[in-house]
């Protein structure tokens, strides 16, 4: 005979029932995020709960945990300030290395002396194993040292010609063997890379070219910025017109 009165509920649905009603991780992390009061309203909280810490293998309070992030955080910023601070010191040093460039080089006052001094300079200044000036042969021979020429018939000339082409510099990591084989034995065998700078004459036509020549594979790079190089090659260029060569 039934009496009315209900069944006592499986503990199972029970539990079943009160998670429905939980909220996703999602919702809790929505909840602290638009809420940053939380934690001022309930302190005793911040070191009651405790965060897995897998580098030191076990728990820590949720206070300590964020002092912890806080201070990795501060870890990476002073390594970036760090790394801009170095970047601006190398800069600045290298404005100094090429204005003591630009200065001996604008002092020059005839092509014999041009020619000695841009590879000693260069050389000196930035470390490098060869810095190469070099006139293809239908330049004015009547200013030029004969020992700047190079023949109209030779092919490493006629190819690096042709790859300066509407070009501001070439560079390359390792050498070509076109530009290589412009250069003496012994620099081409202590080479791993080059810029390749071309000179031009009033018209804007190529008429030479200066290779720097570098024994760490890193100095010159085909992804990096050229503009100082650009800069260098114009000032050379112009020194040459200055000089007679037009």
């Amino acid at each position: 005979m039934a009496f009315g009165w209900r069944n006592k509920m499986d503990p199972s649905e029970s539990a079943s029932k009160n998670a429905g009603l939980s909220p996703d991780e999602s919702e809790v992390a929505d909840f602290l995020r638009t809420h940053p009061d939380f934690f001022e309203r309930h302190l005793a909280l911040l070191s009651e709960l405790v965060v897995p810490h897998s580098a030191r293998g076990g728990t820590v309070s949720l206070l300590e945990r964020q002092v912890g992030v806080l201070r990795d955080q501060l870890s990476i910023e002073k390594s970036r300030l760090a790394s801009l601070i170095d970047k601006a010191k190398e800069n600045s040093r290298l404005q100094q290395r090429l204005q003591r460039c630009f200065e001996r080089i604008t002092r020059t006052r005839d092509m014999t002396e041009l020619l000695d001094a841009v590879p000693r300079v260069l050389q000196a200044e930035f470390g490098l194993v060869a810095a190469v000036m070099q006139f293809s042969g239908h330049a004015a021979q009547d200013v030029i040292p004969i020992g700047a020429l190079v023949p109209d018939d030779n092919e490493n000339a006629a190819l690096v010609m042709r790859r300066l082409s509407g070009k501001a510099c070439l560079l390359e990591a390792p050498l070509s063997d076109e530009t290589a084989g412009l250069l003496d034995p012994a620099s081409a065998a202590q080479a791993a890379s080059c810029a390749v700078l071309p000179m031009v004459d009033r018209s804007g036509k190529p008429i030479g070219w200066i290779i720097l020549v570098s024994g760490d594979p890193e100095h010159y790079r085909p992804d990096m910025d050229t503009i100082l190089l650009e800069g260098l090659a114009g000032l050379i260029g112009a020194t040459c017109i200055r000089l007679g060569l037009s």
